[in-house]
């Protein structure tokens, strides 16, 4: 066991294989007051991912047999909603503090052990968790816990040793100025026994303001026959809490930080790392160059060999390998392999984006289909619409989706070329073959091979010439 002053000293202890024996509790009920927010502090985002969430993945991700969130009454709805599949969530009927919350858990718990977390530690990571729970399991004490060393231990509660073993945490509030001074503070992760774990929760005093305080716990299994371990993070930048919005920006920027070093080590291209953007849950494909200024949100996923930027704002969207996105803003889309989009384009949600596409500059695409091989022109808008492959789209063609009253579909089949500045006024068809002429408005349905021309456009047989466009 280390002493208080040489951290690295403790003797390591080989890490968990997962957490598949532990009912992982991830306590999310308290409001945060000092974010200052009527958003919980739990659903709060680091990375683009709300704080829950990222404690759910990770649990998840260490093969956890089970993983409960305790919520309040208040906001049980939208941390089911935060946490995704396969996630219990108990609520803790009063905020009866930390120990009260844990309780909460305990009926809907199955498991051997119990691994429980504060919601408000989103930089801890995988390896830390199964070294904690191997710790525990080599050596069966009744309690182990995370501690860290920390330059600045302000706000965290002290671990007090005597002859170099855990004889109990001292919040601060209640430490005096030479524990105050102790460098050694409990993380807030505690793994133990489940019987033993929910027999003596239950059995922990109420503090006179009526809480119940998890860390007690700590001394209860100091005075229990398995005794108390802790284990000590490697990284203390894990430890780092969130109380207050300057700690979340911290958390942010290194949370930023190693997912564009994990991007960069699976081989992928950040030309300025420090001015691009990229949330926790996006994944990028090896030989990708991202380009300064790029914001990659959401769940978005990127393939190999594409060139996205500069100052492109990507959200949840896919783009398979070999495309070209330059400064455009790209929503709740999909992009085929090897198309090129913008820049100064705009696709909005529900936009399908065949293979080998090209689109131009300013162009907008929302709720539309577009196939392979088709060329859209700049300053072109393509709303409720399904476009066929090999189709030329000239520039400035608008499809009026909207009469003022419902939105209707427009269908340009196959092959058909769609002169520049044509208007399609939904519902219209325009089949395989057909085409527009310059400026055409097209009302009516424009049979294959023939074309429409005029405004309002009258069908005519295949012109040729006079149906110019722009690509």
């Amino acid at each position: 066991m280390a002493s208080e002053r040489t951290p690295l000293a403790q003797p390591l202890t080989a890490a968990a294989a997962t957490l598949e024996d532990f009912s992982v509790v991830i306590l999310a009920a308290g409001r945060g007051t000092r974010m200052r927010s009527a958003l919980p502090k739990a659903l709060h985002s680091v990375a683009g991912v709300p704080m829950v969430r990222l404690l759910c993945d990770l649990a998840s991700e260490a093969g956890a047999g089970q993983i409960i969130v305790v919520a309040a009454p208040a906001t049980e709805q939208q941390v089911v909603a935060a946490v995704g599949e396969g996630v219990d969530v108990a609520v803790q009927s009063e905020p009866r503090g930390t120990g009260h919350a844990a309780l909460a858990a305990r009926s809907a718990a199955t498991k051997g052990h119990v691994l429980v977390v504060n919601v408000d530690l989103p930089l801890l990571s995988r390896r830390t968790l199964l070294e904690l729970a191997g710790r525990h399991l080599a050596s069966t004490p009744a309690l182990t816990f995370l501690t860290a060393y920390l330059e600045d231990p302000t706000g965290y509660g002290r671990v007090v040793r005597r002859s170099g073993r855990v004889h109990g945490v001292v919040e601060e509030a209640d430490a005096d100025a030479v524990t105050r001074g102790h460098p050694e503070v409990n993380a807030g992760v505690y793994a133990a026994e489940a019987d033993w774990f929910w027999s003596t929760l239950e059995a922990l005093p109420e503090a006179p303001n009526g809480e119940i305080y998890l860390t007690d716990i700590i001394a209860r299994s100091v005075e229990s026959s398995g005794g108390v371990e802790s284990y000590q993070v490697i990284e203390a930048a894990e430890v780092q809490q969130v109380n207050d919005r300057v700690q979340l920006a911290a958390v942010e920027r290194t949370l930023r930080e190693r997912t564009r070093r994990r991007l960069m080590e699976a081989g992928v291209t950040l030309v300025d790392p420090l001015t691009t953007y990229i949330d926790a849950h996006v994944e990028v494909a090896a030989d990708t160059t991202i380009l300064p200024g790029t914001h990659l949100l959401g769940e978005t996923s990127v393939g190999a060999g594409c060139q996205i930027g500069p100052n492109a704002i990507i959200r949840d969207t896919t783009i398979a390998e070999g495309c070209e996105i330059g400064a455009s803003t790209l929503e709740g889309a999909s992009i085929g392999p090897g198309s090129d989009v913008g820049p100064y384009c705009h696709l909005r949600p529900g936009s399908v984006i065949g293979a080998r596409v090209h689109l131009g500059n300013y162009v907008e695409v929302k709720a539309t289909v577009i196939g392979d091989d088709t060329q859209v022109g700049h300053f072109s808008y393509l709303g409720d619409a399904e476009v066929g492959a090999g189709v030329n789209i000239g520039a400035g063609t608008i499809t009026a989706n909207y009469d003022g009253t419902a939105k209707h579909v427009t269908v340009i089949e196959d092959g058909a070329f769609i002169g520049s500045d044509s208007i399609l006024v939904a519902p219209v068809t325009v089949r395989a073959r057909a085409r527009t002429a310059a400026g055409a408005v097209v009302t009516k349905d424009v049979p294959s091979g023939k074309l429409a021309i005029g405004m309002p456009a009258e069908i005519r047989g295949n012109e040729g010439g006079s149906s110019a466009g722009s690509s």
